[in-house]
């Protein structure tokens, strides 16, 4: 399935859902490394085990764009 947002990178019209994943503490975002590793920075997934966020790739250059949880 495919959604109508412009790649931010390369601009390819419509991206492909999907979903990323990861294990605890959760998937984040961070400015940068440090010595807290992944126990800390802006949580992008949901979940206790295994976590995921929905998310849209480009075909064409491999961008991933996570939506903002609500």
């Amino acid at each position: 399935m495919t959604q109508l947002i412009a790649c931010p990178l390369c601009g390819r019209a419509d991206l492909t859902s999907g979903v990323i994943v990861g294990r605890s503490p959760g998937v984040k975002f961070k400015g940068s490394k440090g010595v807290t590793g992944d126990l800390t920075g802006i949580l992008l997934t949901d979940g206790f085990f295994n976590h995921d966020a929905p998310a849209l790739r480009c075909e064409d250059c491999g961008t991933v764009v996570v939506p903002p949880r609500r």
